[in-house]
């Protein structure tokens, strides 16, 4: 924020003294170097006194004063440190607008703490760090007897979106991507944001068009579908974006003849991707099911596209499903909610693709309007076996004692296979006033039966219309509610580990795959950062307390 834009002091104007224009000019002839530094610490001095800017200060939900505590023999804070200090955790985040955040520290005699560029000092006192939003600064800590211990304290951007987090069981292991794509009426821009299992904002970045879902990849590098509107696949405009951990674009993959979707975006093991398209198809009857007789529709379909952009596979929902699979509790609402294309032309979504699973020969795919997960031949696209909806002739026996094992799933996404053939679904009940859950379910093609084999709920979840998905996360599992505004974590025996509250729902939350750590992803914001870096002088004397 300028000054001239920080609130409530629209009527003050800066001076233009002999004084700024030395420190101007210093900065304009060194070019970044320490004139940079001096201009960048003469402005952040000049808003020491005006009005705080009005940017929320929540990070993670935690309480803090700022005082650093006395549980350990050494420790430090902020006024809006995340997580709460721990020795064991060498990484933290924090909010540092106007460029400056002030650091308590407590140090029992023996002890020392050194904050940036002040000198090591044991008791109790607090030293100011000038960093950029985005930035990051280091304080050591050396414990009588011990060796120096390094932490790493990054500040968020200054418009970082709020979130919240709420431990209730020991979480599992991992890091997972989550993007946010705002409604109008939201006032910040769209986020794709890596967190750990402790709530802790591990990696961000800031597209320029929204982002229905986004991955960090196993190879390092991240996608995200570039979408428009509300990033329903109708736009030519919309395309997979695949990136660096620090913002530098490697390439763009489209469908081919056909509108790219970003409801699904799957690595092979050959290098070949699986995207998606919600292909128009024209001169369609719907009379059977209460529409109109010559109407245009949208079917699901898959292209397996090659690193060079070939499409090697493709199958389409048209040539294998019929329109009686799509429940007549659905034709009412895919009726009165027909999408139009770019050209205004309606078109009725009668499938709703949302996800594909290689496993092994097969592909298993979700479909919302059908209530189905399908099963299908790679080599020649038919149908193997369905699971869920209204009874078909390939359609799996439902054994084991599932509640809802009637109908097992309703507006379903995500659909996945791990631990060799267990089904894991996001089961939205949508239009079954029930809750939503993550359900699992052991395949057996053998004996062509589909065994319950546990649920994830979430009694605070009362509803999920749409979205949504479900993922092994380290020994458990990572829900996201689809149009609710929470991330959670179950453990292996489906007691609720964690909640992650974001400003808005997400589409999906996705793990990042263990070949990329920590360290990577710490490095993609080192390459973001803003210039000129942060000072090596101490700026403003340290505060020693009584």
């Amino acid at each position: 924020m300028s000054e001239e834009d920080t609130p409530g002091d629209s009527a003050k104007k800066p001076k233009f003294t002999i004084v700024t224009a030395l420190v101007v000019l210093a900065a304009v002839v060194v070019g970044g170097g320490l004139g940079a530094l001096a201009y960048r610490t003469y402005l952040t001095n000049k808003k020491d006194d005006a009005p705080a800017a009005k940017v929320s200060t929540s990070t993670g939900g935690l309480e803090n004063s700022g005082a650093p505590g006395n549980r350990f023999e050494a420790q430090f804070n902020t006024e809006t440190m995340y997580p709460a200090f721990n020795p064991e955790r060498h990484y933290y985040v924090t909010r540092c607008v106007p460029g400056k955040v002030k650091v308590q520290v407590n140090a029992l005699d023996g002890t020392t703490v050194k904050v940036g560029p002040y000198p090591a000092l044991t008791g109790r006192f607090a030293a100011e760090a000038r960093p950029l939003p985005g930035q990051d600064f280091n304080i050591k800590v050396k414990t009588a007897g011990g060796r120096p211990e390094n932490y790493q304290v990054r500040c968020l951007p200054a418009d970082f979106p709020e979130w919240d987090y709420s431990r209730l069981n020991k979480p599992p292991t991992g890091m997972f991507t989550v993007s946010y794509r705002p409604d109008p009426i939201q006032n910040f821009r769209n986020w794709m944001v890596v967190f750990d299992q402790d709530g802790t904002p591990r990696w961000w970045y800031s597209p320029d068009t929204n982002a229905l879902g986004g991955q960090v990849l196993a190879d390092g590098t991240v996608q995200w579908p570039i979408g428009f509107g509300d990033g329903f696949g109708k736009d030519p405009r919309t395309r997979n974006e695949i990136r660096t951990l620090d913002g530098e674009l490697v390439r763009t993959v489209k469908t081919k003849d056909a509108p790219t979707d970003g409801h699904e975006y799957t690595r092979l093991p050959n290098g070949n991707v699986l995207i998606n398209s919600y292909k128009p198809r024209l001169g369609v009857d719907l009379t059977s099911v209460g529409g109109k007789k010559d109407v245009g529709v949208l079917d699901g379909e898959i292209q397996e596209v090659t690193p060079s952009g070939k499409v090697v596979w493709t199958w389409n929902s048209s040539d294998h499903v019929p329109l009686t699979y799509t429940p007549q509790r659905w034709w009412k609402k895919v009726l009165r909610n027909p999408h139009a294309d770019i050209d205004g032309n309606e078109r009725y979504d009668i499938f709703h693709f949302n996800s594909a699973e290689p496993w092994g020969r097969q592909l298993v795919i979700s479909s919302r309007h059908t209530d189905k997960v399908y099963g299908i031949s790679r080599r020649t696209g038919e149908i193997l076996w369905t699971f869920g909806g209204e009874p078909d002739p390939k359609s799996l026996t439902i054994e084991g004692d599932d509640p809802h094992g009637d109908y097992p799933i309703g507006g379903n996404h995500d659909a996945r296979i791990s631990d060799g053939n267990l089904l894991s679904v996001h089961d939205n009940r949508t239009n079954l006033e029930e809750p939503p859950r993550a359900v699992r379910y052991r395949i057996d093609l053998k004996n062509r039966t589909a065994t319950y084999e546990g649920q994830s709920v979430d009694p605070a979840i009362k509803r999920s219309h749409c979205c949504g998905g479900v993922r092994p996360f380290g020994d458990g599992w990572l829900v996201a509610w689809g149009e609710n505004p929470f991330v959670d974590a179950f453990t292996a025996e489906d007691k609720l580990a964690f909640r992650l509250k974001l400003p808005v729902p997400v589409y999906r939350a996705v793990p990042v795959p263990p070949s990329v750590t920590e360290a990577d992803l710490n490095r993609g914001l080192d390459r973001m950062e803003p210039e000129p870096p942060m000072s090596k002088v101490p700026t403003n004397p340290v505060i020693e307390y009584k």
